[in-house]
């Protein structure tokens, strides 16, 4: 409601005035920079290349950028990796000039584009522990089957690394958890006898989310190969980069899945339809919120093709692997805190008919930060703002940092 200006026009040109409609195009000139600590990362590859080259003042000069802690905005939009390491070195030497050789260094060395993977690697990681907090809240809304996580089936029959985790985070942060046990689920009175299997988005977790941590560690694998090889063409990195792209987009492909069974009675075994527990509103209820949730996923997937089918004249490949998963990573975020959301709103509906029952330390903790910011929606209201506020909760790891307060650092 707040892009209504046209009327306020309508309204004057009516009444015989005039005035100039204000345009505020801040939003549509303003290019994408390099996150503050994405640029850090970049600054310490520098650094620690120029050291192991004997490029001193160079090295002098990142050093005492990262310690005085004034980093250079690099935007990266319609740029490549040429034009960034430029706008770097220029932002070096406001200290002096440097040498040729030395400013030749920056992008002879390939920091920024392994710098840039770094980092999405990092921030990647945190979205993945993030993904295993959403599905535990989502599993203890619908008072899911913990069978699926057991640590037998996990290590003895699957023995794989990243789903041995996945499975051992959920139930750490289900832990103690009331509902996700048949006495819960007969309290809320929907299951009649023991629930056998949850759908496939919700038991496959381990086998999914697991998936997704072993090229995760691999592609981080790959990066660090790289730059440690000192790789003229950075192979490896494109590759470790267009495969994260690929598993990211199942996560968030599973994760709306998920979101989507909690607004029907008959797939989130009992909760109100759209998760309204009274009267319907234009903006009461989840439908749109979690279509939302669908058409960024739908996005998202387009950001995984891999760089090889998007040729560009003069851009490094592995350059624009990595710089579409800043966008990738940024919708996988909102697609996360709309399973979040909608999970939260779950749990206070079924608290609310058995509050004897509690869920896990972990998904309380997860749930109470989010109220912290957003209440429960019991009445028609605007929902853009909450989801705003989701999405920064989930991006910048506020409700992962509450859950690892409350049951330890997950994996």
């Amino acid at each position: 409601m707040e892009n209504l200006q046209w009327i306020d026009d309508i309204l004057a040109a009516r009444r015989g005035g005039s005035r100039e409609p204000v345009v505020n195009t801040e939003c549509c000139t303003k290019k994408e920079t390099l996150p503050d600590g994405c640029v850090a990362v970049i600054l310490e590859l520098l650094a620690e290349g120029a050291a192991e080259k004997g490029c001193l003042k160079l090295q002098k000069a990142a050093e005492e950028r990262l310690k005085g802690q004034v980093l250079p905005e690099l935007p990266y939009e319609d740029a490549d990796e040429g034009t960034l390491a430029e706008m770097l070195a220029e932002a070096l030497e406001t200290g002096g000039k440097l040498p040729v050789e030395e400013r030749d260094f920056v992008a002879k060395s390939n920091c920024v584009t392994t710098g840039m993977a770094m980092y999405i690697c990092a921030v990647a990681g945190r979205a993945i522990k993030t993904a295993d907090v959403a599905v535990s809240m989502n599993l203890e809304a619908i008072r899911g089957e913990l069978g699926a996580f057991d640590k037998r089936l996990q290590e003895l029959g699957r023995p794989y690394p990243g789903q041995i985790e996945s499975a051992e985070n959920v139930r750490r942060v289900t832990a103690g958890s009331k509902l996700t046990t048949d006495e819960g689920r007969y309290a809320f009175g929907y299951d009649k006898k023991p629930r056998v299997q949850d759908a496939i988005c919700v038991r496959a977790t381990p086998q999914t989310h697991g998936g997704v941590r072993d090229i995760f560690h691999w592609c981080a694998a790959q990066v660090a190969s790289d730059w440690n090889s000192h790789a003229h063409t950075l192979y490896r990195t494109e590759y470790a980069m267009d495969a994260l792209a690929t598993a990211l987009a199942d996560l968030a492909h599973t994760s709306e899945r998920r979101s989507f069974r909690l607004c029907d009675t008959r797939l989130s075994y009992g909760l109100p339809m759209n998760l309204v527990p009274d009267e319907l509103g234009i903006n009461y209820g989840f439908p749109i919120i979690q279509s939302t949730q669908a058409a960024e996923t739908a996005e998202l997937k387009l950001l995984a093709l891999p760089a090889a089918a998007i040729k560009r004249k003069n851009v490094s490949l592995a350059y624009y692997s990595v710089s579409k998963l800043f966008e990738l990573i940024r919708k996988l975020n909102r697609v996360m805190a709309v399973e979040i959301l909608m999970s939260a709103q779950a749990l206070d509906i079924v608290h609310a008919k058995i509050p004897g029952y509690p869920c896990g330390a972990g998904t309380a903790a997860a749930h109470k930060c989010l109220r912290g910011e957003i209440s429960m929606m019991d009445e028609n209201r605007f929902v853009a703002p909450d989801m705003i506020a989701a999405e920064r909760l989930t991006a910048d790891g506020v409700i992962l940092k509450a859950v690892e307060a409350a049951v330890g650092t997950l994996k």
